[in-house]
């Protein structure tokens, strides 16, 4: 399937690694170009290294205002009207909801509203018609995850979010959101490490009890994030508008 990619050109949020990282792959092995976009300088170069030619890396951090100056001057400098933003960042911190801090609620709220708003305010002008924006979210958006309560109460504060932007933006622009479960990532490594410590439990016996509660039996890739994403954000999703989708091997079981 020719998912219209090429040629255009894509803001990925945290892209250095991990799921961020995935999406951008996955949009440039459809031909399309892509702004990295990530507070981790070195590890953003050397991941615009790897990707090769039509990755443009901009170290940034949405929290501060002036970061979105810089991901609009790089669009501006590539000539080219935008075509979608991946707004991905760094989850909220692990924990059961009384034992975080107010500046860590409060940080997380500027990481995962704030600072997503400021940079689509600055970028939704720039978009071509039936560009698209695709919101990364958690299972935690229909389901609450043990020791991760700023993500349960605020992931689905995006969704809803994305849901407002999809009727705002539209028909000009579609937006909605892909919500990940457990995906073989970085952050999920450090999920199990910290559920184990918590349990007393061997970590492999951990990430054994974790991939047993997923209907099929594992852990997804990165890649296979990658491609549900790509397909989101491509022409080839024409019509479709305002969805929160699953990317779960099936782990959430609560009906709409």
């Amino acid at each position: 399937m020719d998912l219209g990619l090429e040629g255009k050109l894509f803001v990925v949020g945290g892209a250095s690694r991990g799921l961020g990282r995935a999406v951008a792959a996955q949009l440039m092995a459809e031909g399309a170009r892509a702004i990295l976009v990530s507070r981790d300088e070195n590890a953003l170069s050397k991941t615009a290294r790897e990707l090769g030619e039509g990755a443009y890396p901009v170290a940034a951090d949405l929290s501060d205002p002036s970061s979105v100056n810089r991901i609009s001057g790089a669009i501006s400098e590539s000539g080219d009207e935008l075509g979608g933003v991946l707004v991905n960042s760094g989850g909220p911190p692990f924990g059961p909801a009384l034992e975080l801090e107010d500046e860590q609620w409060l940080a997380a709220f500027g990481s995962l509203i704030v600072g997503p708003l400021r940079l689509l305010r600055a970028l939704v002008p720039v978009m071509g018609d039936g560009a698209s924006v695709l919101f990364v979210t958690s299972s935690s958006v229909r389901q609450p995850i043990p020791n991760l309560d700023a993500s349960n109460v605020l992931r689905p504060g995006v969704a809803a979010l994305a849901k407002c932007l999809a009727r705002e933006l539209a028909p000009r622009v579609r937006v909605n959101s892909l919500a990940p479960g457990r995906i073989d990532t970085e952050r999920s490594r450090s999920l199990d490490a910290s559920n184990a410590r918590a349990l007393g439990v061997a970590l492999e016996e951990q990430r054994a009890r974790a991939s047993g509660a997923i209907p099929m039996g594992r852990y997804g890739e990165p890649e296979e994030f990658g491609r549900a994403a790509a397909f989101l954000l491509s022409p080839a999703a024409s019509y479709i508008n305002g969805v929160s989708l699953q990317v779960d091997g099936g782990s959430v079981s609560a009906l709409p």
